[in-house]
C-alpha cells in the first residue's frame, strides 16, 4: 500500500494518493469504475460514544461499533431516535423543523450530539439509534491495462473542529491516517458503466475535475496514453498551484508530452477574485463547441453540491456563446450530448 501527500502541509485540505496491491484478488476494474473500501472506525471515537452512553464496560459492543454501525454520518433518523429515548424538549423542537434540524447536523457527528444532550442508553436503545457502516467509495485514479497488479485512488482528508474537538471522516481517517501500508484492507470495484471513455479511442475527449474529481481522469489518460488515443483536453483546479495542484508534475509532463492537447488550470486564491473551471469554460466556448461539434465526449466529475451544477451553467452558457442562441437552445444541445452517452457525470 502507498500513502502519499498530494498537497502541501499547509494547505487548507490534506488530499492523499493511495494504491493498493490487489496481488492475487483477482479484482478487475476500468477506468471511471469505483472502489469500495470497508473501513473501520477510529477506536477512540468509539470509546468516547461508548462512554457518553454509559455503555464502556462491554467489549463485544466495542468491537460491534468498530466494524459495523456507522458513527461518524449523522443523518435525521439518528436525531429522531435519540430524541425518542433521551426525551429532550429541545431535540424534539429541531426533529419538528427539518430546516434547523439540517442546519444542526452539517457540522456534527454522533458523538457530538450524545454530548450536547447527555443520556445513559441500554444497549438496544444506542444500536436502534444507529445504521449500519457502510463501504466508502473513491474514483479510481489508475488504469489497470497500465498498472495491472494495483489500483490508486485519491482521497481528500475530511477534518473538522466541534467545540475545540478534532473530528475526522470515517473513510479518510482509516485510510490515511490509521492503516500502516502493511495492513490487508477488504475492498471491492464497483462498476460505473454509465462513466465510460468512448470506444473509439480515436474520438475527442473532454475531462471537467476541479479538486478531487481529477482522480477518474488520471485513470482516462493513464488508459489514453495506453491505446493511443485521440486528443484530450482537461480542465482542472484547485485553491493554489504551490499548495494543492494535485499530480501537477504529471499533468504539466503529460501537456509537455503531448498527451494532454490542452490543459486549462483554475488556482481560485491565486488573484483578488475567485476563478475556477467555469469561467474557464466561457472563456474558452468557441474551441469547446468547435471539440464538441468534432464529437467530443464531455465528462464531470467531483463535488455536487456545488461545482456539478455551476459546471452545467457555465456549460450552458459557452454552448449559447458559441452557438449564437438563446438558454433554452443551449441546454437542449446538452440534452442532446447526455442522450448520446456524449455528457456524462460523476459527482458525489
Amino acid at each position: 500500500m502507498v500513502n502519499q501527500p498530494l498537497t502541501a502541509p499547509t494547505a487548507v485540505r490534506e488530499v492523499r494518493h493511495l494504491e493498493f496491491a490487489l496481488e492475487d484478488s483477482g479484482l478487475q476494474y476500468l477506468p471511471g469504475d469505483t472502489l469500495a473500501v470497508q473501513v473501520e472506525q477510529d477506536p477512540a471515537l468509539v470509546t468516547e460514544v461508548l462512554q457518553l452512553c454509559g455503555l464502556d464496560t462491554q467489549p463485544g459492543l466495542h468491537e460491534r461499533l468498530l466494524r459495523q454501525q456507522e458513527l461518524t454520518q449523522v443523518h435525521p433518523g439518528f436525531l429522531k431516535h435519540y430524541a425518542a429515548c433521551c426525551d429532550a424538549a429541545a431535540l424534539q423542537a429541531l426533529v419538528a423543523d427539518p430546516k434547523a434540524m439540517r442546519a444542526f447536523l452539517e457540522h456534527r457527528q454522533i458523538v457530538d450530539v450524545l454530548r450536547e444532550y447527555p443520556k445513559r442508553l441500554a444497549e438496544a436503545e444506542l444500536l436502534g439509534c444507529l445504521r449500519q457502516l457502510q463501504p466508502r467509495q473513491y474514483s479510481i485514479a489508475s488504469s489497470q491495462r497500465v498498472w495491472p497488479d494495483r489500483v490508486a485512488v485519491t482521497v481528500g482528508v475530511l477534518r473538522f473542529d466541534v467545540d475545540g474537538r478534532q473530528r475526522a471522516g470515517a473513510g479518510s481517517g482509516f485510510l490515511a491516517k490509521r492503516r500502516v501500508l502493511q495492513d490487508r484492507v477488504p475492498l471491492y470495484v464497483v462498476s460505473n458503466p454509465a462513466f465510460r471513455l468512448p470506444a473509439d479511442s480515436a474520438v475527442p475527449v473532454i475531462m471537467i475535475g476541479p479538486g478531487t474529481g481529477i482522480a477518474p481522469f488520471r485513470s482516462f489518460l493513464q488508459e489514453r496514453a495506453a491505446t493511443g488515443g485521440g486528443d484530450n483536453w482537461l480542465f482542472c483546479g484547485n485553491r493554489q498551484r504551490d499548495q494543492d495542484f494535485l499530480y501537477g508534475e504529471e499533468l504539466l509532463a503529460a501537456r509537455q508530452g503531448g498527451l494532454l492537447t490542452r490543459l486549462s488550470l483554475a488556482f481560485s486564491r491565486e488573484q483578488p477574485e475567485k476563478r475556477y473551471v467555469q469561467h474557464l469554460l466561457r472563456e474558452e466556448s468557441h474551441t469547446l463547441y468547435d471539440w464538441l461539434q468534432r464529437g467530443a465526449y464531455l465528462y464531470v466529475c467531483g463535488d455536487a453540491k456545488h461545482m456539478a451544477e455551476a459546471v452545467q451553467d457555465a456549460l450552458i452558457a459557452a454552448i449559447g456563446d458559441a452557438q449564437g442562441s438563446d438558454t433554452a437552445t443551449a441546454r437542449q444541445y446538452l440534452v442532446q450530448l447526455r442522450q448520446q452517452r456524449r455528457y456524462q457525470r460523476d459527482v458525489y
